[in-house]
This record gives C-alpha cells, structure tokens and sequence, in this order.
C-alpha cells in the first residue's frame, strides 16, 4: 500500500512547535518528558552516526502530552534531530492537524509519535513509528502478565494491573544503558541510512 502524501510544506512547517515550545506547553506532564530527555541521551556512536547525516534537512513529530510513548520515544527523536547538521525539528498535536494525522496512520491507527523526515525539497525520506520493535515486544509481554491476568469484570483491579504494567515498561527503559531508547536510535539509524542511500 503506497504512503499517503504528507501535506508539508516550508509555510506549514513554520506552525509547527519547536521541541523546546512542545516541552513549553505540555503542563503536568512535562517534568516526566524531561526526565526522559535526560536519561535517552545518545551514545557516542550514536551521536557521530546522526552527526553525518546529510540528506535530511527538515523532520516532524505529531505528538499528544497524555501519551505514553510520546513522553518515552519524542526525547529520542529530538536528540536525533538535535545531531543531524543544519536539521530542524517541528512537532504537531495529532488531534489537531486531521489531515497530518490521516495521512500518517499506521496500518489504520492513528499511532503517535510518528516522526517523518524531509530533504530540502520537502521529499520523505522516511518515517519512523511509535516507538522500538524490542519494546512492543516488551510491553505485550508485559501486558500479559499484568492487564490480561486481571478479572475483566473487576474495574478496581483491572487499573490496578494497568498502573502495574505502567511502572514495569518504565522500568524497562530505565534499565543500565536504555534498552529501548538503543533499539529506537538503532532503528532510527536504518531510516537514515536508507535515506542517505536514496541521495
């Protein structure tokens, strides 16, 4: 299936928000986005893989403060971003940009974040979705053994087992060295090797 055409251009580029605007507005979920910023610093290989990078000139991120793996994976985004020269970033509230939002849904879900990048020409280069491989398949485990063991008639409990699997996936990325944030720059890293190649 062919990738809706992302409506995106320099104009409507501009009424994006920076990362530092996002950060800006996000309220009461901010010291937590922040804390993740911090702890998903890139590696030094990391950050000399991005900082070579040469075809992407301009990325966007649709974002929401009350999701999860926006708090968790946008930091990441963003120190990528951050390492690729001469590169700007714009995020866009997902449920206020429709047409953003449908033109990057993720085999019919409206996932965030989805963070896409551009050449100078405004060309996808590529896109990278939601968060790490590794760590949808943390999570399910995760889930299985918390939310689905839960009686599906019992409220108290089912939230219960949902503030558990909760805390356990933020384990997870705290976890020495940051498993999943090294699986999502890992995958990042593949979106723009390709991208390169298509140069």
């Amino acid at each position: 299936m062919a990738q809706a055409k992302i409506p995106m251009d320099a104009s409507r580029f501009t009424t994006g928000m920076s990362w530092k605007d996002y950060m800006a507005q996000m309220g009461d979920t901010r010291a937590r986005t922040e804390e993740n910023y911090q702890k998903s610093q890139l590696t030094e290989d990391e950050r000399k893989f991005f900082g070579g990078v040469k075809s992407v000139k301009y990325a966007i991120m649709t974002v929401e403060n009350w999701c999860g793996d926006v708090h968790r994976n946008s930091p990441l985004v963003a120190h990528v971003v951050e390492a690729i020269p001469g590169a700007e970033l714009r995020c866009f509230l997902r449920d206020k940009e429709a047409d953003l939002r449908d033109a990057l849904l993720n085999n019919g879900y409206q996932s965030i974040p989805v963070a896409v990048f551009f050449d100078k020409d405004w060309n996808e280069l590529g896109r990278w979705v939601e968060r790490a491989h590794a760590a949808t398949a943390k999570a399910a485990l995760i889930r299985a053994q918390t939310v689905d063991l839960a009686p599906k008639d019992d409220k108290a409990k089912q939230d219960a087992a949902m503030n558990d699997m909760r805390a356990k996936v933020a384990e997870a990325y705290n976890a020495p060295g940051g498993p999943m944030w090294r699986a999502a720059a890992a995958e990042l890293r593949l979106v723009m090797e390709n991208a390169e190649k298509r140069k």
